[in-house]
């Protein structure tokens, strides 16, 4: 039995199925906050591009593993996709590993840890934008989140500014290209997680992803002195292949096909707490009070965006 179908003895669901999504995003919000720790480690002794050829070729590899492994391995039915599928799954990919992984990798290199998942979690800002585009109704109070978060933004990037740092301001811009790009993800892969099994998704987004992605680090990989890689380096590519990306990615589609994706994504909010208190931790970033203030503002009117999306996301379910 698959955790989406525990079923209790009198036919109503279960404990897992019951609150299952909700431990699973906890989980999710964990591995990702110390996804921007561990890379931004990494970092010292592996060049961004690198570090991500090395991750995702493994990464992938690991997936079809796991599909292999199935009952039925690769040719069974539920590990086999439909033609019409592959454009969204294309765009899937791009739009969720390669471009995101670009925006990730090339914006914590320049920027705090803090920062990066601070810009990436405006996620739910630029989804409602997509969708308003796409004629989908937005409340007052979706747009009033909209105008708060953004005050908070410029006021955290002025106070950045102020501090002389010109380096984190593009690292702060391609992390908010990384959020754009996993809003087009978000809506993008709603009709595929519904449709296929956790595995089969996984494995085939991560490879429509990892091509390009591969191509474009490939020069920095073979500039890499892989020799000079220390053990720790070594166990820090094998926890980001194994778990922030290939785990996280499949119990965050799993909650988003049982809850919906704005309400999934409400746990998305408590990333940049988690990763901010590791960061001041371990990296002694400092948090003086604009910074503080422009965070709290951002934080504030993303949760305002999500309560404003949560009664749609129910009738999405």
């Amino acid at each position: 039995m698959s955790i989406g179908e525990a079923i209790d003895e009198r036919g109503k669901p279960g404990l897992v199925n019951a609150v299952g999504p909700e431990l699973a995003q906890l989980l999710v919000v964990g591995l990702w906050a110390s996804t921007f720790i561990v890379t931004k480690h990494a970092f010292a002794e592996l060049a961004p591009l690198a570090f991500t050829f090395v991750r995702f070729g493994l990464m992938t590899g690991l997936a079809f593993v796991v599909l292999a492994a199935r009952p039925g391995g690769l040719r069974a039915p539920t590990a086999r996709i439909h033609r019409r599928d592959l454009p969204r799954f294309a765009l899937a990919g791009l739009s969720g590993y390669t471009l995101y992984q670009l925006g990730f990798v090339l914006g914590l290199h320049d920027t705090s840890p803090f920062a990066s998942s601070l810009l990436i979690a405006m996620v739910p800002l630029f989804t409602i934008v997509f969708l308003a585009a796409r004629g989908e109704r937005t409340t007052r109070r979706g747009w009033l989140g909209m105008a708060i978060a953004l005050a908070g933004v410029a006021i955290f990037l002025a106070d950045q500014l102020n501090r002389g740092a010109p380096g984190s301001l593009s690292g702060d811009a391609w992390s908010l290209g990384a959020a754009v790009s996993f809003a087009i993800y978000g809506i993008v892969n709603r009709p595929l997680v519904r449709a296929y099994p956790p595995a089969t998704y996984t494995a085939y987004t991560l490879l429509a992803g990892s091509i390009p992605l591969l191509a474009v680090a490939a020069p920095s990989a073979l500039a890499q002195d892989w020799g000079a890689v220390s053990a720790l380096g070594w166990l820090e590519i094998g926890y980001m292949v194994a778990l922030p990306v290939y785990v996280a990615y499949m119990l965050w589609n799993w909650a988003i096909a049982r809850r919906g994706a704005a309400a999934a994504t409400s746990f998305s909010l408590l990333v940049p707490i988690a990763s901010g208190s590791l960061s001041a931790w371990l990296f002694a970033e400092p948090f003086g009070a604009a910074k503080l203030l422009g965070a709290a503002l951002v934080l504030g009117g993303l949760a305002t965006i999500r309560t404003a999306s949560a009664p749609q996301a129910q009738s999405n379910k």
